[in-house]
């Protein structure tokens, strides 16, 4: 019977050992004190002085705590948490060196704590001790090399003592241990930049592109990038590389576009300013913009302009109504002398937003186009003068529309508004000449 009960017990033990869940990742031992063999008087009075100094720092009584923590280093000097708590308060008020000296005394007594390390780095970090600092970062990364963030502190330790070739030496040590990240080579790329060293710059943004062959931006980066050095044929490179993984991108059809626009492609360029042009998920005001900065280029538009005319009349339609287009619409419409239809955009523009001078100057100047005199024309111009009373061009559509009527009084009056705005100016000269002549 007694063997049995004995068999029975070991049973249970196992069973209840067995049960047990097994912990995936260690304990966060920081804030626990290691097991005694034997807890003293002393260790207890100690522990308990340490309790009581950390409550009255917790309850907004920082004297309390430093007398409560000089003293348990009156009675037991080398009590490291004593002096890292005493540090940390001195750090706080700005006390840099009591601070670095309790610190120290620490660390000295427990140099596997990694939290007095690192607030060693602080101190020395507001003493501007670049020496100090970096070699302690060394030190912890030394004693932490799985832990990629310390690497990033190492990094802008040099980076704070302006030794960006060192900081830069930290990262490829980050890259070698744990491989390409966006994060690393995004920073490498800024140093080497600082560096003036384009093409290092560069080669951290291919290393990028090739880890991540699905994220296009670092394909668009490279691409801009080889555009402003004009060295159009690694541009067009990276911009295929988007279309292959993104054929439906319209962005990357007009990135395109002018990227075979700069090559004198002008075929290309047309076909993939279509493509793009024609998206409708892009806004009529990005698209209408984008097709006039291509017709600015002379050899484009002599070849291309009708299509893209036609093609700027079917964007329009499709946002008929909608004024946030229509300054640039009209701006198209007058390069092909339809001033009557562009006179109504500019219209539409002003009936949301009459603050802009350009648009009522466009809508003045394409009115007079259209019909000199008209009811209209002088009604706007009267509303320009009013509200930008130091331009000239609403003045002398003024001066001809009440000449044209044969209100000289009302002429004379405003020649001489324009003659205040611009007394130099030839058009003045010449219209007062004129002004004369009708109303002698």
């Amino acid at each position: 019977m007694k063997n049995k009960i004995y068999i029975l017990s070991i049973l249970l033990i196992c069973a209840s050992c067995a049960s047990r869940p097994k912990s995936s990742a260690p304990a966060d031992t920081r804030f626990q004190r290691k097991p005694l063999v034997e807890v003293t008087e002393a260790q207890l009075k100690t522990e308990a002085a340490q309790i009581e100094a950390t409550t009255q720092l917790l309850i907004g009584k920082p004297q309390e705590a430093v007398e409560a923590y000089q003293k348990i280093l009156k009675e037991n000097p080398g009590y490291a948490p004593a002096h890292y708590e005493l540090g940390k308060i001195y750090l706080a008020v700005g006390w840099l060196d009591s601070a670095l000296s309790h610190t120290q005394q620490a660390f000295l007594a427990q140099s596997d704590n990694l939290w007095y390390e690192l607030q060693l780095t602080q101190i020395y970090e507001r003493q501007h001790d670049a020496k100090n600092l970096t070699a302690t970062w060394e030190d912890i990364v030394r004693r932490n090399p799985n832990r990629p963030d310390l690497y990033y502190d190492l990094s802008n330790a040099y980076l704070m003592s302006s030794n960006v070739t060192a900081s830069i030496e930290v990262l490829d040590r980050v890259e070698k241990r744990f491989g390409v990240t966006e994060a690393v080579s995004l920073q490498k790329q800024k140093l080497w930049s600082a560096l003036n060293k384009p093409e290092k710059a560069r080669k951290e943004l291919e290393k990028l592109a090739e880890a991540m062959p699905n994220e296009s931006r670092y394909n668009a980066i490279l691409a801009e990038t080889y555009m402003k050095e004009k060295n159009y044929g690694k541009a067009l490179q990276y911009y295929n590389r988007i279309l292959e993984s993104n054929p439906e991108d319209e962005n990357i059809h007009i990135s395109l576009a002018s990227c075979y626009l700069d090559m004198g492609n002008l075929e290309q360029c047309y076909r993939h300013a279509r493509l793009g042009l024609t998206n409708r998920e892009v806004s009529c005001s990005d698209r209408l913009t984008y097709l006039v900065e291509f017709l600015h280029n002379k050899s484009f538009f002599m070849a291309y302009s009708k299509p893209c005319l036609l093609l700027a009349d079917t964007i329009a339609q499709q946002c008929a109504g909608s004024s946030e287009h229509a300054f640039l619409y009209g701006q198209i419409l007058a390069s092909q002398e339809r001033f009557g239809e562009a006179a109504e955009q500019f219209a539409l523009k002003l009936a949301e937003d009459k603050s802009r001078y350009e648009v009522w100057e466009a809508l003045l100047v394409c009115e007079s186009m259209a019909g000199k005199g008209n009811a209209a024309l002088m009604e706007h111009a009267h509303e320009a003068a009013e509200l930008f009373p130091l331009h000239l061009l609403p003045y002398l559509v003024l001066v001809e529309g009440y000449a044209e009527q044969g209100d000289c009084e009302q002429a004379n009056r405003y020649m001489e508004r324009c003659q205040m705005v611009a007394p130099g100016d030839n058009r003045v000269k010449e219209l007062n000449q004129t002004l004369k002549e009708k109303c002698q």
